[in-house]
């Protein structure tokens, strides 16, 4: 920005300002024109070797930073050394915060005047590039939504990549559950989306931390949008992006690029590629589910230990694992692609020599994506540069590596892997093997690459031994052997003769000082050698730092070789990445086809066997087809392993259709489009929504979405209110799931409704397990083996003893139960009738358990009841003011007994 242009924008001054400033210095005047530029965005203003921060910028920055606030002409300020600055920015950033940064745009000593500044760039969560908040084996994506009628657009974005994709969703619920899946840092949205789906935000922001950036609607237009994105990719129509007909997907696409352009600053030179993609080829996974199963992140400590992708994932390149976290979060459906990924893994397994040499060299790769990016950005530095050689240099052992193999997938990507000399080459002969972080430091560039560069070092390394010699010169063509060469700050070089010898000096000697015992003087050789030396350092500066530009820009050409050569070794690390976990958990290959078998011989749960409890792993059989056995009700006390058993299935699917061997000594999986968990629940207090709220919608998206090939995982349906709308509830999904049309998944249902048992044998396909359990004397050991058949006991007193409840409670509790047991009704509810009369019967039943509670003689030291008169009057008095209106159930069943008490009826009585 020039200072012309800054002095004359007043209007970017704030209204208090206005009638001040003819006194505000140009230098705050250029801040207030950068200020408004970076609007809601803190400004880090580049004052000499500071990032200075002023007014309520000033204030933000000393508090979040925790450094010193300080004042200047009375205006706030704070400010950090700009070879730093990434660091504090990181922080302000990680924060939630937009950082501005307003740099010097020309040379301070070849300015006249101010110095111009501009804003370059804006960083936000979702356009970081070179910072340490970048997690190296996950995405950082930025992205935009829009919606277009009843079509929803997705674009996503990650600037560090230069990974482009869109993608177009009917329904909001698919747009949260894709956003879910990739979570990005950031999201574009207009203000009437932003608006309209408060509740879409609202929702994914109780899974993770992201930043929503509103533009106004107009940004959003197709026509502008288009025009744009062609303009971008040079291209006359988009069609070859496959973007015909995706209005949505183009208007997402096309305000996120130019939002990034116009409003941040950055440069989107480096995305050359804009790829569409349709989730028909990838199992469905909604967010409960890939929250439920742990698969990447998990649920108590957020992070990726003790996860799916923990397991999996035993890449040895960031790009590797960047593909493998995308692997676990979308299987296949295609049996040709999952058949491909299973011969890479048994040819890997077969070759356990290649995949140890594989990986040792894929070792030395570094994150070359990521290193592009920063090249073609202008953020690289000497070092990035050589570790783009040093990546690019193991390519021809890899090759070799490769060769024996026969997975058509390795040997389709082997012929494709190329390697670059040429890239080798170029930085090879310019950089030395280990130049300094930043090129203002120096020596970045090996001796004979550069002749000027060469004699201004050899001017500065060598100027102790020219001025020896030049002094030794003087004295023999003087004759003047007391003459010495020297050097202060205020003249420079001169050479000193005492007063006895001035006569002696030659005329092309200029005298320069005059002191007591002698004389000083300069000649034009030591002039110009005073010249070169005072200006070697920083010519040498200036041409390493122009020289580097330009070594960046002619590796920068080879961007989409690079990039290209990445993706394919990314492809790779993947691949031996199964081979690995394979091989190291001793996984076999499981039968995958179009049937809707899924049958699993001694599974194991991934993810609990590989963390070495210590305790060993008590494998279990599945059987699940689509006929005889539909829906498994198993039943068991808590802490017998139910839940693991079921996460476990589920989780030997989906690595299944990854690609990956599974954990099982054998097992028949037929593809599964969709896997359903409805697995605990919790209030979600922002929306008002109770537990038991939260567990029906839950359940009402698994009825809606499921189909005849989908997998389906329930853990205790129906416990988040009374225990006979619990049983009917969860009676009624069963049935659901066994008998409607086009719904009838293969589901496992683990309950503590014993009742639930009855459905064998009544619906055909429901099928009873139970979790063995061994009783001795009055103590329970769970076996953690699946066996066929149901349980109508819930060993509740024993878990609540081992869980440490006191004695007293577990006695009491022991006598209740039996009291209970005496007194209960014996005979099944479900004797008799067809399914919903028992569904009523199931509740009067529940009504009698309810009242045997009154049985049960009072606690000792309960207080005596009143007299029969005054109790009587008590009780009508209060049926009197009753209102059965607002009565539950339960609390009226409560009240009856309190009247009993107080008339004291007794069993007895």
């Amino acid at each position: 920005m020039s200072q012309i242009t800054v002095v004359e924008d007043r209007e970017s001054l704030p209204v208090a300002l206005e009638d001040d400033a003819a006194k505000i210095t140009p230098m705050m005047l250029q801040w207030h024109a950068c200020k408004k530029m970076a609007k809601d965005a803190i400004l880090l203003f580049r004052m000499g070797d500071f990032y200075e921060a002023f007014y309520d910028d000033a204030t933000l920055v000393a508090r979040e930073l925790d450094i010193a606030l300080t004042k200047r002409q009375n205006i706030p300020m704070a400010g950090v050394p700009f070879h730093s600055c990434d660091g504090y920015v990181d922080k302000l950033v990680g924060k939630g915060h937009r950082v501005a940064i307003a740099e010097q745009t020309e040379d301070p000593k070849k300015a006249k005047g101010l110095v111009k500044r501009e804003v370059v760039r804006v960083i936000t969560p979702g356009t970081v590039v070179s910072s340490g908040l970048l997690k190296e084996k996950c995405n950082n994506f930025f992205a935009a939504v829009s919606q277009v009628g009843n079509t929803y657009g997705l674009a996503l974005l990650d600037l560090t990549t230069a990974e482009f994709r869109v993608i177009e969703f009917d329904r909001l619920s698919d747009l949260q559950n894709e956003c879910y899946r990739f979570r990005p840092a950031e999201f574009l949205a207009s203000d009437k989306f932003k608006a309209k789906h408060a509740d879409f935000f609202q929702d994914l922001g109780a899974s993770y931390t992201f930043l929503v950036s509103p533009l106004e609607d107009w940004h959003f237009d197709y026509q502008l949008c288009y025009n744009f994105l062609t303009e971008h990719f040079r291209v006359h129509s988009l069609d070859g992006f496959g973007l015909r007909g995706m209005t949505a997907a183009v208007n997402s696409a096309g305000a996120l690029l130019q939002y990034l352009q116009d409003n941040l600053c950055l440069s989107t030179d480096h995305i050359r590629q804009l790829q569409t993609y349709s989730n028909a080829l990838f199992m469905s996974l909604d967010h409960h589910t890939q929250r439920n199963l742990e698969l990447t992140e998990a649920l108590h400590t957020g992070g990726r230990k003790n996860t799916l992708l923990e397991i999996l994932d035993q890449t040895v390149t960031p790009m590797g694992g960047r593909m493998m976290y995308r692997w676990v979060k979308q299987p296949l459906l295609s049996l040709e692609d999952i058949q491909a990924r299973q011969d890479s893994v048994a040819d890997f397994l077969a070759h356990p020599s290649k995949l140890s040499a594989l990986r040792q060299q894929l070792d030395h790769v570094r994150d070359l994506e990521r290193l592009m990016t920063k090249v073609c950005s202008g953020y690289a530095t000497p070092r990035d540069l050589v570790a783009l050689k040093s990546s690019l240099e193991p390519i021809p052992a890899i090759k070799q590596t490769l060769e024996g193999l026969a997975a058509p997938l390795i040997v389709h990507e082997a012929m494709r892997l190329v390697a670059l000399p040429e890239v080798t080459t170029l930085i090879g002969n310019a950089l030395t093997e280990s130049p300094p972080m930043r090129v203002s430091d120096g020596h970045v560039f090996r001796e004979g690459f550069h002749a000027e560069l060469d004699e201004l070092r050899l001017l500065s390394r060598d100027s102790k031994n020219w001025l020896a010699r030049y002094q030794t010169q003087i004295r023999e063509t003087t004759g003047i052997k007391s003459a010495k060469v020297g050097f202060n700050r205020m003249f420079g070089y001169y050479i000193e003769v005492s007063k006895g010898q001035s006569d002696n000096v030659p005329a092309t000697f200029q005298r320069r000082q005059t002191l007591v015992n002698g004389e000083r003087y300069v000649t034009p050789e030591l002039k110009e050698y005073e010249t070169k030396v005072l200006t070697a350092e920083e010519r040498i500066g200036a041409l390493e730092n122009d020289l580097f530009m330009a070594l960046r820009d002619q590796v920068a050409a080879y961007v989409q070789q690079v990039v290209m050569v990445a993706r394919i070794l990314s492809h790779l690390d993947a691949l031996q990445s199964l081979g690995e976990a394979a091989r190291c958990y001793g996984y076999t290959r499981p039968v995958i086809d179009d049937s809707t078998v899924l049958s699993i011989q001694a599974g194991r749960h991934p993810v609990i066997e590989g963390s070495h409890l210590g305790e060993k792993f008590i494998p279990n059989d599945t059987e699940l087809d689509g006929t005889h056995q539909r829906l498994h009700i198993i039943t068991g006390p808590n802490m017998a392993g139910k839940s693991t058993y079921i996460r476990q299935v589920a989780l030997i699917t989906i690595m299944a259709q990854i690609g990956s061997f599974v954990p099982a000594a054998s097992a028949h999986i037929g593809i599964v489009d969709k896997v359903f968990t409805r697995i605990g629940a919790s209030d979600d207090l922002s929306r008002g929504q109770s537990t038991f709220m939260v567990e029906m919608t839950e359940t009402a998206n698994i009825l809606n979405s499921a189909t005849a090939r989908s997998l389906v995982i329930l853990d205790e349906i129906g416990r988040g209110t009374s225990t006979y709308d619990g049983i009917s509830i969860a009676w009624a999904v069963a049935e659901y799931l066994l008998t409607e049309p086009h719904k009838a998944a293969k589901t496992l249902f683990a309950t503590h409704y014993w009742e639930l048992t009855q459905l064998e044998g009544r619906i055909p396909g429901a099928i009873n397990y139970n979790v063995a359990v061994r009783e001795h004397e009055d103590k329970i050991v769970f076996l953690r083996k699946i066996v066929k058949g149901g349980t109508d006991k819930s060993y509740g007193i024993h878990v609540g003893s081992l869980a440490g409840l006191p004695p007293a409670v577990i006695a009491r509790a022991r006598e209740i139960l039996k009291h209970l047991e005496d007194n209960s009704v014996r005979h099944s509810p479900f004797q008799h009738g067809d399914s919903r009369r028992s569904s009523r019967q199931v509740k009067k039943s529940a009504e009698v358990q309810f009242l045997l509670f009154d049985l049960v003689g009072p606690k000792a030291g309960s207080q005596p009841v009143p007299d029969d008169q005054e109790s009587a009057e008590m009780v009508l008095q209060q049926l009197k003011t009753l209102d059965l209106n607002v009565l539950t159930p339960l609390e009226a069943i409560a009240q009856l007994s309190k009247f009993q008490q107080l008339l004291g009826c007794t069993k007895e009585s």
